[in-house]
């Protein structure tokens, strides 16, 4: 809930940010560079979870035959189905879900099937990352990849300021954080979430005024 009313608060602004515009191609070329060569135009099916504004969309519609943007923020999926409509994305939907819950949005995500599901920059937000993982591997088909690009773990209390423009309790309240270490992305990914061939590198450092914070991209794929 914290969450959704951050990020909808935020969302009538986020595209007049520059440093989120270029936080997303940023995360556009290193998902590229990492992942581009399990991704078609012709048969890929992405999932966005934490899709925001549709800024990754607006890059990634190019490469893949569809995408499915997923937040909990309504309006973010609002400001990104305005996109959709006005800019003729003709491949790609927004969908403003709770994936822990279960409803005829979530019902239809599982049967719809992708290929590939990413997410940037969502999961130091979540409490559980944990469950969130493994309810979005309910979406994943077989032999599928799932690739996530977030802040790198390097020492505590960190990445508060690249938060700074909260306020102390809108920080704490959204769940954030101290990035992840390659150890625990490596067991999140083999043991708790079942994905083989589980990959980790760095990927752009996220530049905030004078502060540079390290980031990581992981992906594995589903047997």
């Amino acid at each position: 809930k914290h969450n959704q009313d951050h990020f909808d608060e935020q969302s009538t602004k986020w595209d007049d940010d520059l440093e989120y515009v270029k936080v997303s191609q940023d995360s556009y070329a290193t998902l590229i560079k990492h992942v581009g060569r399990f991704i078609n135009r012709d048969h890929t099916h992405v999932l966005n979870f934490g899709c925001g504004t549709g800024l990754l969309e607006a890059q990634l519609r190019h490469d893949a035959k569809r995408i499915v943007g997923v937040d909990v923020s309504s309006g973010m999926v609002e400001r990104m189905c305005h996109k959709i409509e006005e800019d003729h994305w003709d491949n790609v939907k927004a969908i403003q879900v709770d994936i822990l819950e279960r409803n005829e949005a979530t019902q239809q995500l599982q049967d719809d099937g992708f290929d590939l599901i990413i997410s940037c920059y969502t999961f130091h937000h979540l409490q559980d990352v944990t469950r969130i993982g493994q309810a979005l591997m309910k979406y994943l088909n077989p032999g599928g990849y799932f690739c996530m690009i977030d802040f790198a773990a390097k020492h505590q209390g960190q990445y508060k300021g690249f938060h700074s423009h909260l306020s102390q309790a809108a920080s704490s309240s959204i769940g954030i954080h101290d990035g992840f270490s390659t150890d625990f992305l490596v067991h999140f990914y083999a043991n708790q979430l079942g994905l083989k061939n589980v990959q980790v590198h760095p990927a752009c450092p996220l530049k905030c005024e004078e502060d540079e914070y390290p980031t990581v991209i992981v992906y594995g794929q589903k047997t």
